[in-house]
This record gives structure tokens, sequence and C-alpha cells, in this order.
């Protein structure tokens, strides 16, 4: 019988999602024999979130019509009272895409480069061994062992890979927001290029959503709540007031559920012969749960590391550091600033969120924290108890 798995690579990539399809593709194009395993049977299956991706022209992707569903150029903040503040341009343009078929087209475009794929394929067990570590892959009922000198973990928030490695990136329920959404038909959008997003005890330290999607809209929220499950107050969200009805004709086609850490990043995502990447890493904004372009700079910079590290015949954690040191000057402050935001943002009633709006003009071209801070304060000062560690 024909192996499917040969007996050694390069790198192992394990999880296709866009930080391992990025870093199995920078590998790969940098000479490294690489492996990219996925536990689905069809990459880009379950959808876990909201499907929004930033401007893809920065990853020399073209927006293509093939996963392309909308252009977004921006999105309104909506406070319990129905207040709406739009913010629009920068950083908040991007698209919302079919995740089926754009982490599947991020993986043919690795394979493309030279990676091997394995889908239906979990990691069972790894060990170190020589220079590298022995990979234990169940793939399609078989079990392989895989020798290889260096692993990348992008196997999401339920990440065991890096555990099995030494790495500890085991997240406590409170840094998971548990998210529910139904891809529904027949909204009524406020506008087809801007997304929605709604704050308040509708949705329990964290926000609703509802995000343009072609001929449908993604509906969905994320809560940190031990009273109800997501699913449930996503149901009452869909009837809630504040939406005026505009979901009364609306039906779901697709119904997505899953986790998001937003408790900051891992203490360390590099160790002898091992990178972590994206969700496992805790490479997501603790703010707005978006992890997308964070998991694919992320992946990039793991895979050019990846492959330079195998030119040079050195895979230790002192050669491997250039991934940890590249991501964190790029993205570490922010996310430490916005996990700190967010445990403000989670601490405010609904009364104070109206404040906050109301001390906002209708319209932001920028999201410059302070700035907005300033104003709040100014126009109600009994919220300067939260944002005083802000504004020093």
């Amino acid at each position: 019988m024909r192996r499917i798995l040969k007996d050694e690579y390069d790198v192992v990539v394990v999880g296709a999602g866009p930080g391992g399809s990025m870093a199995s593709y920078y590998a790969s194009k940098n000479g490294a024999k690489t492996l990219l395993v996925e536990k689905s049977q069809e990459i880009g299956e379950p959808v876990r979130c909201a499907e929004a991706v930033p401007k893809l022209e920065e990853f020399n992707i073209p927006p293509s019509e093939e996963f392309v569903r909308s252009h977004i150029k921006g999105g309104y903040l909506i406070a319990p009272n129905g207040k709406r503040i739009e913010v629009s341009g920068g950083k908040t343009e991007g698209y919302v895409v079919e995740r089926k078929i754009f982490d599947k087209y991020l993986a043919i475009r690795s394979a493309k480069v030279g990676t091997k794929i394995a889908v239906k394929s979990r990691v069972v067990d790894l060990y170190p061994y020589e220079d590298g570590f022995k990979v234990k892959v169940i793939h399609l009922g078989e079990e392989y062992t895989v020798k290889t000198k260096i692993v990348i973990a992008a196997d999401g928030v339920e990440s065991s890979v890096a555990e099995m490695a030494g790495l500890k990136c085991k997240k406590s329920p409170i840094e998971v927001c548990s998210c529910a959404e139904y891809e529904m038909t027949g909204v009524k959008l406020l506008d087809k290029h801007m997304m929605e997003f709604y704050f308040g005890d509708l949705s329990p330290k964290g926000y609703a959503w509802i995000f343009p999607k072609g001929d449908t809209a993604n509906v969905g929220l994320g809560v940190i709540d031990k009273k109800k499950k997501a699913i449930d107050y996503l149901n009452e969200f869909l009837e809630h007031p504040i939406l005026e009805g505009r979901l009364k004709d609306a039906t779901p086609v697709e119904f997505k559920f899953g986790g998001v850490p937003v408790g900051g990043p891992i203490e360390r995502t590099v160790d002898d012969n091992i990178m972590v990447v994206g969700d496992a890493a805790g490479q997501v904004s603790p703010l707005t749960g978006g992890g997308i372009y964070l998991a694919m700079s992320c992946g990039s910079i793991a895979g050019e590391v990846a492959g330079k590290s195998v030119k040079k015949g050195d895979y230790s954690k002192e050669t491997l550091m250039e991934y940890e040191r590249r991501w964190k000057e790029r993205f570490y402050n922010t996310l430490m600033t916005e996990l700190k935001y967010k445990n403000i943002l989670q601490r405010l009633s609904e009364k104070e969120l109206n404040a906050i709006a109301e001390a906002i003009d209708g319209k932001l071209e920028e999201v410059d924290v302070k700035k907005i801070v300033f104003k709040v304060i100014k126009k109600a000062p009994s919220l300067l108890k939260y944002f005083k560690d802000i504004i020093k």
C-alpha cells in the first residue's frame, strides 16, 4: 500500500486555518519541505467566526470574487440606547469572505509552492527526537510517525500541540468568548458596506454584530457569561427592539459557533523546534475578537523564520526567537493596550455605555481611544474612575 505521508519533513504545520496556511506557504517558499496537517476532512470547515478579513492586498492576495462576498468600508458602533457612531476608513476597511472558500484558497496557494497537505489528520502525540520531533499523526484512520525539525502549532483556541511540546497555552473560561452566529437571508441592513456592532446587556462582556455578506448577512454575538448559552442570547437578539424589526423576515441558512481567546497572548510562543501561531498563541484582539489579520501576519513571520532556520541547520529556541521578537515588535503593545480597554468596557453599565456614546460625535475617522476618553470625561466626569490609567 502506498504511504500517503513521507517519513520526514523539515516543517510540520498543524492547523490549516489562515495562520497555518500562511506559515506553510512561507516555509515552503523559503525552501523547507513542509507538511500541513488539518483535522477536518474539508479545509475551512467548520466556520467559527464572522468571516471579516483585512485588506488582503497587504498580503499580496488579490480580493477575488471567488471568495469575497462584501467590500467593507467601516462600521457602526451602536450603544444600548440606539445611538450610532460611524467609524470608517483605515483599519476598518476590508472584506467579508466565504471562509470555506477563502481558507481552502490559502491552502491551495501554499500547495502550489510545494506544501504537502494531509486532511482528516490529527496529531495525537509528539516527542523530542535527535534535533527535532517525532510527530504521531492519525491520517484517514492510519497511524503515521513523521520526523520533523520544526513544528508550527496553529491548531486554534483548543490547541493541544503546543501543550504536548511543553508550552502553556490553555485558556481559562474567563479568557474565552463564546460565540454563536446565524448566516441569514432576508436581513435589512443599515448599509451593505458597513458592519454593525451592538453593545450592552444583550451580549454580556462582549458584543453582537451584523456583517453584510452578499445576498446574506452574518448575525451573531460573543459573550462571557455562565448564566446562559451564547445561542440563547443570540435568539433573544434576533427579536431585540434595538433592531427595529429589521430581522422580522430573516431566516437562517447556516449556524456557526466557537470560542475566541480574548485574554491576550500566551507567555511564550517559541521553544526549541516549535513556534505557536494564531488563536493557539492568543494572537487575537482582546477588544474585537478579530484574529484573522494577526494569524496571517504572525503565520507569515513564522514560516519565514522556519525556512531560514532550515537553511541554517539550526532549530534552537535562540534561532526561532526571531519569530517571537518580530511579531511582538509589531503587535504586542497593541494587544496589551486592547486588553486593558476590554477590561474597562466589561465593567461598564448600559447607562455608562450610553454616556460614552453621547459624548462622541456621530462619526469617527479613526479610533483614537485617548482623544475619545478626554471627550467622554469632559461630558461625564463620573467615568474618570475607569479611565484614569489610560490618560496618564
